[in-house]
């Protein structure tokens, strides 16, 4: 498995592409990218997904066109499914920045498998960022979205948004194995041991 990091938008979110000789996956395109859209174009063989971890406009707001120019199906939490058509839930509309209203292809439900090729993702429902963010579980490596942050964790003053559930979140994930890799929607890598023993927000 290869993982290609974009830090996209003056928001600089995290934009992973994924990929093996089977599979193409690219989580949070938030920004529009001309390497995300030919990566896709490219993978025209494989198998191809847009895995979303929340609806926040910055992780989302180039999916519905990268779908449409590369023929593949976007996935996300069914909790969240409804901010992708409400620009207030989304933040679009308060940070000036209004998108489009589109719908995910697929709803994805709390320890769900879902395939892609040769990857397995398995989803764990991870709310208090926003009410139905998830995490997506690869092997080692955990695609945390704005849940988990390395030395932080994400903002619950949005709308959906709510500490204590989002404790309880990272604590559900704290109980994944020490050595698996987080890669976050903002900032650089970490593990779960170093934020259960280093998080100032939330010690596991």
């Amino acid at each position: 498995m290869e993982i290609k990091a974009l830090v996209l938008g003056n928001i600089e979110v995290n934009c992973y592409l994924v990929s093996t000789e089977k599979s193409a996956v690219v989580i949070d395109p938030g920004f529009y990218s001309a390497q995300a859209l030919e990566f896709l174009q490219n993978s025209a063989e494989k198998e191809r997904l847009i895995l979303l971890t929340h609806a926040h406009f910055d992780h989302v707001g180039y999916a519905k066109e990268l779908s449409v120019l590369t023929d593949s199906q976007i996935a996300i939490g069914e909790k969240d499914a409804v901010a992708l058509t409400d620009n207030y839930l989304n933040l679009s509309a308060p940070f000036g920045a209004p998108i489009s209203p589109f719908n995910a292809d697929i709803l994805l439900t709390n320890g769900q498998e879902i395939k892609v090729g040769d990857l397995t993702f398995k989803v764990i429902h991870t709310p208090g960022h926003t009410v139905g963010g998830v995490c997506y579980l690869c092997g080692d490596i955990l695609f945390s979205g704005d849940t988990l942050f390395a030395g932080s964790i994400g903002r619950t003053d949005f709308p959906g948004g709510n500490f204590e559930v989002l404790e309880n979140s990272v604590k559900s994930i704290y109980k994944l194995p020490d050595t698996t890799v987080v890669l976050s929607g903002h900032g650089g890598k970490t593990t779960i041991l170093n934020e259960k023993r280093y998080n100032p927000f939330i010690r596991g």
